[in-house]
């Protein structure tokens, strides 16, 4: 079941990318990252309005195992918070966009749907705290009925306010409002008996954990989305639009490794007494990082044709950027790598400290590029910021609890992988078949470098072949 409810989570950015066809055919590009950067100004405010109550919540659910009543108690209580914070601030958000619409243009031409965002944050707020809540219970029958029922409210909102009514920005910003009140509504049903009166005790811890997550929870944010805010001052929204576009591309690592992710840290924390266990954390290290390598290499060399599949021409100026942005993928997975021996080390802080780190690197490197560099300013300041964390965690990390990771083999597995990555930038615009022919040449050498500079063995490499055969054959033969 728990297996099933993970499926359906992730099942969300596929949905994502099944509809990219569909909204880009639809909306112009300067619609497209009007949208994206409207999204990031009311994901600002309700980052702050949250108040990192989602990992609060988390960290108390479980204080009074013995009492029956004190979930529903703490659940209460991180209700009312965000509906009072998310009605405060989404009231600042309608008294302030006026204001704003005069140094952000974007919101300007769109003052009067900002301000109907705001009256209406604390929807969104309150329905990602049930779903969190059932989480923490562990009701998985709760959180697939709350997962399918935010599925389908994509699919049915999606079609209706962008493809039937052709609402452009408008219905991209409402259609996850939508959404989140069919979870709110569903939630409030499911969860009515187990809801609880808040209390003060429960209150009073939620608010100092949360103050004590929230920075990190801003650096989170900062790291993946302040980059628009600063673009919203300095390029257009047709390149707002390349550079969103080029994102949800990029994002396609992450597509494919999440199932992994969510499946490797629980493992790695329970093997961590094993008498072998650091020789196994060593073993996924590689084949983790030397998988997200050749994912994001995949996605740099072919992401002309990925956008010509996903998208039409007046989105192609935005492939350039697909294969560097990818890497904000390949350093998070050095981070998973590198987090699993934080958190045996009970040494959170280092995580905190890396993802802080990251955040203020990544906004000095916006403020100084942006204005220059514009796109390419921001590509840069997003692989900075994200290469900065894992660093930074791996210095604390091993300090406390050294683990043998093959840093300088992963190092030189990525110096292959960016060599390769600049050489397709290279490949001309001939003829589709030799171009696809010669980017398939660049991607094959990647497995060789890796087996040259040790990331991975040769009989590794041939039980990875072997592994993938046998799966396609299988497919072939169910088909």
């Amino acid at each position: 079941m728990v297996a099933g409810y993970g499926v359906v989570q992730w099942a969300g950015p596929l949905l994502s990318l099944i509809f990219t066809p569909i909204i880009t055919r639809i909306l112009t590009v300067d619609d497209y990252g009007a949208s994206g950067y409207l999204q990031t100004v009311v994901a600002a405010v309700s980052t702050v309005a949250m108040f990192a109550l989602p990992q609060a919540l988390a960290t108390h659910f479980n204080d009074h195992p013995g009492e029956a009543c004190w979930q529903g108690q703490i659940t209460g209580s991180a209700l009312v918070i965000v509906v009072v914070s998310g009605l405060a601030l989404g009231l600042a958000l309608v008294i302030a966009a006026p204001a704003l619409g005069t140094v952000a243009p974007i919101v300007g031409a769109h003052v009067s749907l900002v301000q109907f965002l705001g009256l209406t944050l604390c929807i969104g707020l309150a329905a990602t705290v049930l779903v969190n809540a059932a989480q923490d219970a562990l009701r998985v029958r709760w959180g697939m009925f709350l997962s399918v029922t935010s599925l389908a409210g994509t699919v049915i909102f999606n079609l209706l306010f962008i493809v039937i009514l052709r609402m452009g920005v408008t219905g991209m910003l409402l259609a996850p409002l939508a959404v989140n009140a069919c979870v709110l509504a569903v939630a409030l049903v499911l969860m009515r008996d187990f809801i609880g009166r808040p209390s003060r005790e429960a209150v009073g811890l939620l608010l100092r954990s949360g103050a004590v997550l929230l920075p990190t929870t801003l650096s989170v944010w900062s790291l993946t989305l302040a980059d628009r805010l600063f673009l919203g001052q300095w390029v257009s929204e047709a390149e707002l639009g390349y550079y969103d576009i080029a994102n949800k591309i990029a994002g396609l690592t992450y597509v494919a490794m999440a199932p992994i992710y969510t499946a490797w840290t629980p493992l790695a924390l329970a093997m961590q007494h094993h008498p072998l266990a650091h020789v196994r954390y060593v073993r996924m290290a590689r084949y983790l990082v030397a998988t997200v390598l050749f994912i994001g290499l995949f996605l740099g060399l072919f992401a002309i044709e990925i956008l010509i599949v996903l998208t039409r021409p007046a989105y192609f100026p935005a492939a350039p950027y697909v294969g560097f942005l990818a890497y904000m993928h390949v350093f998070s997975a050095f981070g998973t790598v590198f987090t699993v021996g934080a958190m045996m080390g009970k040494q959170l802080r280092s995580v905190s400290a890396g993802v802080l780190l990251g955040a203020l690197v990544n906004i000095a490197l916006n403020v100084a590029l942006i204005p220059r560099f514009g796109l390419w300013g921001a590509t840069v300041a997003t692989m900075a910021g994200f290469g900065v964390t894992p660093l930074v965690l791996f210095v604390l990390v091993q300090r406390r609890y050294p683990l043998p990771y093959p840093v300088g083999r992963m190092l030189a597995a990525l110096t292959v992988q960016f060599a390769l990555l600049i050489a397709g930038l290279f490949v001309p615009a001939i003829a589709f078949p030799v171009r696809v022919a010669i980017k398939l040449g660049i991607l094959v050498l990647l497995p060789v470098g890796f087996v040259v500079v040790g990331m991975i063995t040769l009989d590794e490499l041939r039980q990875a072949g072997a592994f993938a055969r046998e799966r396609a054959g299988r497919l072939l033969r169910s088909a």
